[in-house]
């Protein structure tokens, strides 16, 4: 049985956020639509609350901004996740590599934008970047399953190139990957296939 006290607990944390939720989503939509000139004050008002409840949610706009970065990142970090969960390390990389550029081409160009906010913003960035990337990248450089010439910012380059190639993305992604596959590892895999095919 929930208590009184309890239910009241539980619904100012509820309203927080709600309150949350609706100020980035007021400033992801006005920040698509106009660019980063647009106040504070306006990112209130579309979320229907007070400016004292904004600044208590994000006490400057770069605060917003970060949040924001965060938020657009929620998807690829929930792929990283699954790419940690698996055993080999090139299956691991090549799951972030083909599915961790999950944003929509709007949602992209207002990451660039907010990225480009200061230059606390575009370190944050590159912070979400590596953090979802680079751990990836080092355990299959580990294994020698990739390259070891190529490094995070490549490997970022790489799938914002492949994502942006329409209808012939499978195409790049397999070529992609094929050139970032350490070639020695991949031969020798081949070696075994075929070993294993011959005595089948």
């Amino acid at each position: 049985m929930t208590t009184e006290p309890a239910r009241r607990m539980r619904g100012p944390r509820s309203d927080q956020a709600r309150n949350r939720r609706r100020l980035l989503d007021a400033a992801r939509a006005a920040f698509t639509a106009e660019g980063l000139k647009v106040s504070v004050e306006e990112v209130a008002r579309r979320a229907g609350v007070g400016a004292t409840t904004f600044y208590r949610h994000f006490p400057t706009k770069s605060d917003l901004v970060e949040a924001l970065l965060d938020d657009l990142t929620e998807g690829a970090r929930k792929v990283a996740t699954r790419a940690g969960a698996q055993s080999d390390a090139w299956a691991a990389f090549q799951l972030v590599f083909e599915e961790g550029c999950v944003l929509a081409p709007d949602e992209l160009a207002l990451y660039d934008v907010l990225g480009r906010h200061s230059p606390r913003s575009a370190q944050a960035a590159r912070e979400a970047t590596a953090h979802i990337i680079e751990p990836h990248v080092r355990r299959a450089q580990a294994t020698g399953a990739l390259r070891p010439d190529v490094t995070t910012e490549d490997i970022a380059v790489l799938m914002r190139m492949a994502d942006q190639a329409g209808p012939t993305r499978p195409t790049a992604l397999k070529v992609l990957l094929t050139g970032l596959r350490n070639a020695e590892q991949a031969a020798d895999a081949a070696t075994a296939r075929a070993d294993i095919s011959a005595v089948g």
